[in-house]
């Protein structure tokens, strides 16, 4: 049976880097659900699956949504099918959740679910932030979401375990951290 590996921290904590090093087929990636539309460079099934609002809507009244939220006025999810695939099978797989996934995750496979934070600091996110463009206004709520909620106590709290991936820190350092504690024995809940 695998686990499912969640990477959870604020953005530009690194997360989607530490995750495209650590996926290959051995050790693949949940692909989760939006209603937004793909952009030019994405492919449904790849980077994510592409559903229609109606769509995502009907998968949330069914229960075929393990967990949902919804950014910029779009919805976000993970089909519950996905998870329970992931478990059944025999490899692990990962996936990038927010706060109130992990705690979803937890609560319904608390055995198979391995959460590890991923932070940087407040300089680090900004810089990165600043990089990747967008408008000022969404640099500045999400430095002050990192600022209030996602570098707090009370956000790292449900990690099985806490990485700091802020500028000065060797990024090669931080994957083989990230493998050593996905390599470790799996803890009994």
């Amino acid at each position: 049976m695998g686990r499912i590996i969640v990477l959870y921290g604020p953005s530009a904590s690194g997360k989607s880097e530490i995750q495209r090093q650590l996926t290959n087929p051995g050790f693949p990636r949940i692909i989760t659900a939006t209603t937004r539309p793909a952009r030019p460079h994405e492919t449904g099934g790849v980077h994510y699956l592409f559903l229609s609002k109606e769509s995502f809507l009907d998968k949330m009244a069914r229960g075929e949504l393990i967990e949902w939220t919804e950014y910029n006025g779009e919805g976000y999810g993970t089909l519950r099918s996905s998870i329970e695939d992931a478990i059944a099978g025999p490899a692990d797989a990962n996936i990038i959740l927010d706060l109130a996934g992990v705690l979803a995750l937890k609560e319904r496979y608390p055995k198979h679910i391995l959460a590890i934070f991923i932070g940087a600091d407040l300089a680090s996110l900004a810089r990165r932030l600043a990089e990747r463009g967008g408008t000022a206004a969404e640099t500045a709520n999400r430095l002050r979401k990192a600022r209030e909620e996602e570098l707090t106590e009370a956000y790292m709290q449900p990690a099985d375990a806490a990485l700091w991936n802020s500028d000065g820190t060797d990024f090669a350092e931080t994957l083989k951290r990230v493998r050593e504690i996905i390599a470790s024995p799996r803890r009994e809940a």
